[in-house]
């Protein structure tokens, strides 16, 4: 009986498989477990390949970063072609004072008097002669920050790279210099730069504050769009946001929820920051090699004097 069972059984899959597209039927489709590998196949290629776009994406961030930079810089040369001297920090009138802290919501005000940042000086040559404060200044923009690179606020429009116009050790060593009573500090021609043009820093970054308190284009102050390599003071002022900031403040990562960022060099770009020579050249200046000990300081510091005589430098 079992031998006739196995003959029918053999003789109904013998004329199963002369059926055409039997074959086909059988095998068409995937069992669940094919499926899942496939699934598992896929979440690992994309897990892979995720990291490599956002890499691919902020190297085109920093590059436009770069040139805007770069743009900025060299018409800072231009300037200085045109009149014989580097833009100056801030031009203001003498005997203006600053009213103080005002309450939590408003903004610092000077109390007469107009003011012209080193921005402002060259926004003819960038072709925003007829900007005002309110506006976004798009070659000041770094497009790495998540804000955006037109970011603004209601009143203010901001810079995302400043002139440094000092190194700590000395007030007013820098390029773009601090608008003070001494005349010798007033402007600082090609001449001036005795380290030489390659070695010296003319702008850097720094990204706006969290709160939005400072770092205007168009300031008022001597802190909104020039810095001193490594600040000795707390322009966090306890807002809420942050409270008092490690002195001195030194270069690192920006922020979007910690004013203390603000107080020095800043970048959103990993591992470090672009900086702009006085030569015109944009260098990526990394956070630990800055810290590199030289002369009096550090690397940062010595970069950023123009006549400090320093023997260490930037590498090609």
């Amino acid at each position: 009986m079992t031998a006739v069972h196995s003959t029918v059984r053999r003789s109904f899959r013998e004329r199963l498989e002369r059926t055409p597209g039997w074959r086909v039927r059988a095998h068409a489709g995937f069992s669940m477990i094919e499926l899942l590998v496939v699934m598992a196949i896929i979440g690992v290629l994309l897990a892979l390949l995720l990291p490599a776009i956002q890499a691919s994406r902020e190297a085109a961030r920093n590059l436009d970063c770069r040139n805007r930079l770069r743009q900025v810089g060299l018409t800072c040369l231009n300037f200085h072609e045109t009149y014989g001297y580097f833009p100056r920090n801030t031009i203001r009138p003498r005997g203006v004072t600053m009213l103080g802290n005002e309450p939590p919501g408003n903004f610092f005000r000077w109390d007469s008097g107009s003011f012209e940042s080193w921005c402002r000086q060259i926004s003819p040559q960038l072709g925003y002669d007829r900007a005002i404060a309110q506006d976004a200044f798009p070659p000041l923009g770094c497009p790495s920050d998540p804000r955006g690179p037109e970011y603004r606020i209601p009143d203010y429009g901001f810079t995302w790279y400043v002139g440094v116009f000092s190194n700590r050790h000395t007030e007013g060593n820098g390029v773009i210099t601090d608008d003070s009573e001494a005349p010798e500090r007033m402007v600082v021609t090609m001449a001036r730069v005795r380290d030489g043009t390659t070695q010296t820093i003319l702008l850097a970054e720094r990204a706006p504050p969290a709160d939005g308190q400072w770092g205007w284009w168009d300031t008022r102050c001597c802190v909104e769009d020039t810095l001193s390599a490594v600040f000795g003071d707390d322009y966090s002022y306890k807002n809420g946001i942050s409270g008092p900031c490690p002195v001195p403040a030194f270069y690192g990562p920006a922020s979007l929820h910690d004013n203390c960022a603000f107080n020095s060099l800043s970048s959103f770009h990993p591992g470090g920051g672009n900086v702009c020579m006085a030569d015109g050249s944009v260098r990526m200046l990394n956070f630990s090699v800055a810290r590199t000990p030289c002369g009096k300081g550090t690397l940062l510091e010595a970069l950023a004097s123009r006549s400090g005589a320093e023997t260490c430098g930037l590498e090609d």
